[in-house]
């Protein structure tokens, strides 16, 4: 397939957020703050890279596909995990047991009470190595309050409040708090360097939290696409046609397919492989994953193809357009704000392109769209 730009910026590239972010002190505790596209993550990975030549550093990211991304970007082998594989591993490392568990609302935790209180007993000794967290807002306080017990001292975390996508997470508030943070210590950041305007004012539409900096609107003279789109469809495999000719018109590309289940991810997978359909190129490359697949990330983000993905698995991406497949998206318990913030994730992922599908009417979901103005209806033929 066609190579595609990803890569990091470079230190000339930054603006001066960003770069006040590079000239911290190597030791102490930080917390970066700014929506999507912001470039928090890149300040991070620029900040590991300081401490590479030492190792003593690790990078923790939310989930199993922005770790992978992440891997890819920097060039180098990175000293990292997701969040929970590496906590769960410290902690067994430590204490030759499980990880205890507690049950709530029916399902199983981790007992973060417990956690606490077996290292507070190890007494652990100050830890000079450096934590640095991506999508820190994704873990409740109490995993920060683990991590002290253990004597880390060093902690750089970028997050951003209308992210949350877990139950158990953690406000700015929290964060500052609990590392006992100075105002010179929290960094927002605010230009987003990700979306055209059009896909920005959409994205913007599902902002809920003022604890975390809106970013601010790219000129809309920098409009790349055109307006963000909501098709309705009555044939799914109209759908499958559309994103595949979206993919034929520029194969360098990187789509996204945004999926609420496994289920329908596993459905769209096979209409992929099973549809026949002239092309001016070779069909895409068609990549998925699923963490109840229990299997590794093998999506090369640096090449052009379709990219199945959940809600969760794609939080932290980027792509250069965007479908969202908005059928299977419950809202439950009248949890109006906790699925905005699931779009805002979702729809801020987009560069250039961003397309929602809808087959039915939904009139919970209906309540939370951007009106016409701003996502235009269209019945896809």
């Amino acid at each position: 397939m066609a190579k595609r730009q990803f890569r990091l910026p470079g230190v000339e590239e930054l603006n001066k957020d960003q770069d006040r972010v590079l000239r911290l002190p190597e030791d102490g505790q930080f917390l970066i703050v700014g929506g999507p596209g912001t470039g928090k993550s890149v300040v991070a990975l620029l900040r590991a890279m300081k401490f590479h030549e030492n190792k003593k550093y690790t990078f923790l990211a939310y989930n199993h596909t922005l770790h992978s991304a992440t891997k890819q970007l920097v060039g180098f082998d990175l000293v990292g995990s997701t969040l929970h594989s590496w906590f769960y591993k410290i902690q067994y490392d430590l204490t030759k047991k499980y990880m205890p568990m507690i049950q709530k609302k029916g399902k199983e935790k981790i007992d973060y009470d417990k956690v606490i209180e077996i290292f507070h007993k190890l007494d652990k000794p100050a830890d000079d190595s450096h934590i640095l967290i991506d999508e820190g807002q994704d873990m409740p306080p109490k995993f920060y309050v683990c991590l002290q017990e253990l004597g880390l001292e060093n902690f750089f975390i970028v997050a951003d409040q209308n992210q949350q996508i877990t139950e158990e997470n953690s406000s700015r508030q929290d964060l500052t708090n609990l590392l006992g943070l100075e105002a010179s210590e929290v960094i927002k950041l605010k230009q987003n360097y990700r979306n055209s305007h059009p896909i920005a004012l959409v994205a913007q539409h599902f902002f809920t939290d003022i604890a975390s900096p809106k970013p601010e609107l790219p000129q809309a003279a920098n409009a790349q696409l055109g307006t963000p789109i909501l098709y309705r469809y009555s044939d799914f495999k109209k759908c499958i046609r559309f994103i595949l000719r979206e993919a034929d018109r520029d194969p360098s590309n990187l789509i996204g397919v945004v999926v609420a289940k496994t289920d329908i991810l596993g459905i769209c997978k096979d209409e992929f492989k099973n549809m026949e359909l002239e092309l001016d190129n070779p069909k895409p490359i068609i990549q998925s994953y699923s963490s109840k697949d229990k299997q590794k990330v093998n999506i090369n983000f640096s090449e052009g193809g379709i990219v199945i993905l959940n809600d969760k698995s794609i939080k932290g991406l980027e792509f250069d357009v965007v479908f969202i497949m908005v059928n299977g998206f419950k809202i439950y318990n009248n949890n109006l704000d906790g699925m905005r913030k699931c779009f805002y994730v979702m729809s801020s992922r987009a560069i250039k392109k961003l397309v929602f599908f809808q087959s039915t009417n939904d009139a919970m979901l209906d309540k939370i769209l951007p009106n016409e103005n701003i996502l235009p209806r269209q019945e896809l033929n």
